[in-house]
């Protein structure tokens, strides 16, 4: 597994912007970002991805997820596609406790909501 790097910002605003999930995931980050108290990255990671799997669930954008996972997993869309939930959800943990997930998607949503 490798830390997250620019192009995945490029890949995760793809998946956002194919989705049309931009409006839930700007408020997802809003409200972490007008948090007081420090995050805890498992529970910004499970709602964060919860955010995402709605409204991938409704716009078929399943295959970019897979894609942009795989490339953060170093592995294949099919490998991230066929892991088990507790694997599946493992990585994402794991993912969120390497890098700075709240500053990751804060940067997203403001490179999705320039104009």
């Amino acid at each position: 597994m490798r830390k997250l790097v620019t192009s995945d910002v490029f890949a995760l605003a793809r998946i956002i912007k194919a989705s049309g999930m931009r409006e839930q995931l700007t408020t997802f980050v809003k409200g972490l970002a007008a948090q007081d108290k420090p995050l805890e990255v498992e529970s910004v990671g499970y709602e964060g991805i919860l955010v995402m799997i709605e409204a991938l669930a409704e716009r078929k954008a399943e295959a970019a997820i897979y894609e942009a996972l795989a490339s953060i997993m170093e592995t294949t869309p099919d490998s991230v596609k066929n892991l088990p939930p507790a694997e599946f959800v493992a990585a994402l943990k794991e993912i969120g406790e390497e890098n700075d997930i709240k500053s990751f998607f804060a940067y997203v949503s403001g490179i999705l909501g320039k104009k």
